[in-house]
């Protein structure tokens, strides 16, 4: 097996896409400076999501730029060329794609010319859009991801009427669970990455994170319109605009394609298509992650099934394991989160233990409530919200004695001083329409 030489390569080449019988293909090269080009496929198979419709061609064009960061980091050259004509707001968003949807990759690597790349390719001919004729009033497409987010959003709309189709993208177990206790109708949409990209891997392309919330929005958004739907309503909560570390001047944000400035950048792109931007905004974006545990205590059907662990979701579906792993920053905080709120009995039958009885986890717990190292690299709330639970819990007796419980109680005083909101009474920008904002019953 040769190496793979991540500076051996002067570009990365968008080639072309296409769809047939449902399924979409994306092509991409690296691009060798003397020889030794590598090509990969996206693949995103639509099965019965598409019915009959041919997806429109600008929502299939918007998908195959979109996938790209996932093949471009392999090597992370210093030029982007998108073979097929497109106009400069469609490259602008790919620059913009790349340089915060991959902020994470780059800092871990050490590759901050990774976040600018220059990106060419022919223009389009400019064409005047026409009238969306899209209904705004159809029933909306909802994104199901098997954590207390999207259910919160689920029961809200329930809640007041609307009648929402769910969404998918690939088979997990916890996903499949919350679509059925929910009893609405759903959709799935199976991706897959190029095998060639997970080998190149092995070979020493470089690897991270990439926006994937970027990509299952577009095959959304392309769902959507197949099946004359209203608008993909995510469930990004205002929490994830906020970022882990700041470097070389860049905010680096591991839920940047999470955050009100993806949503921005996907909404422009829209319009400049000509489609009617509130065919895609996130419900929950007025909401912290404090706000959301208040309003998922309620919903109890969901306790044994919803998991925020990253571990039943991973790609590799021999390494997915069943339930919580009680270890990863996303356990610790949603433990945290839900401790006070549900009560000791109920959070260790959720998890399967009690996760501030566990030593281990102290380094954890003290990132996710800002007395470690940066908040870490998951999608996970502010501190403020872990330390604020946390102090609660000290106040509960049930968790009296508890090992990591007791060691915090001889920090109560940082505790406090992290827990609290700098931005209480801050209004932050969100596009929920109206009928949608009355969902949410805010005051």
């Amino acid at each position: 097996m040769t190496d793979f030489d991540p500076t051996s390569f002067r570009a990365m080449s968008v080639d072309r896409y296409d769809v047939a019988d449902g399924v979409f293909r994306a092509h991409y090269t690296l691009r060798g400076k003397d020889s030794g080009d590598v090509s990969f496929t996206e693949v995103v198979d639509f099965g019965a999501a598409l019915g009959e419709r041919r997806p429109d061609d600008r929502l299939l064009r918007l998908l195959a730029l979109t996938c790209s960061p996932s093949y471009f980091k392999a090597a992370a050259p210093p030029v982007v060329e998108i073979a097929f004509p497109t106009r400069d707001f469609e490259r602008h968003y790919l620059s913009e794609l790349v340089a915060g949807g991959l902020g994470e990759f780059a800092y871990r690597n050490s590759l901050p010319d990774a976040l600018t790349p220059t990106v060419t390719g022919p223009d389009a001919d400019a064409v005047d859009p026409t009238p969306d004729a899209w209904d705004a009033d159809a029933e909306p497409l909802v994104p199901v991801g098997g954590g207390k987010d999207s259910v919160v959003s689920i029961e809200a709309l329930k809640g007041h009427g609307f009648h929402p189709t769910l969404f998918s993208v690939n088979k997990f177990d916890p996903i499949d669970r919350c679509i059925e206790i929910s009893g609405l109708d759903s959709l799935r949409v199976t991706r897959r990455i190029d095998p060639a990209l997970i080998e190149a891997n092995a070979r020493g392309a470089h690897n991270g994170h990439v926006p994937v919330t970027a990509i299952n929005s577009v095959i959304g958004l392309i769902v959507a319109d197949a099946n004359g739907l209203g608008p993909v309503v995510l469930s990004n909560e205002r929490s994830s605009n906020v970022g882990n570390v700041t470097w070389l001047g860049r905010d680096v944000n591991h839920q940047w394609s999470k955050s009100i400035s993806y949503e921005t950048l996907l909404r422009d792109t829209l319009s400049q298509y000509g489609f009617n931007p509130d065919r895609y905004f996130s419900l929950l974006r007025p909401l912290s992650e404090s706000e959301i545990a208040d309003r998922f205590k309620n919903s109890s059907q969901y306790f044994r099934d919803f998991i925020s662990c990253n571990r039943p979701f991973a790609i590799d579906s021999g390494r997915r394991g069943a339930t919580w792993c009680g270890h990863c920053p996303k356990c610790l905080f949603v433990y945290a989160l839900m401790a006070p709120r549900l009560g000791r009995a109920e959070v260790e039958a959720i998890f399967g233990h009690d996760l501030f009885g566990d030593l281990d986890n102290r380094p954890g717990f003290e990132d996710i409530v800002g007395l470690g190292v940066h908040k870490p690299f998951e999608c996970v709330g502010e501190y403020y919200e872990a330390a604020e639970s946390l102090v609660s819990v000290l106040d509960d007796e049930d968790w009296r004695g508890v090992p990591l419980v007791e060691e915090f109680r001889s920090r109560r005083d940082e505790l406090e001083k992290v827990a609290v909101d700098e931005q209480s009474g801050v209004i932050g920008v969100d596009y929920v329409p109206a009928r949608y904002a009355a969902a949410l019953d805010l005051p």
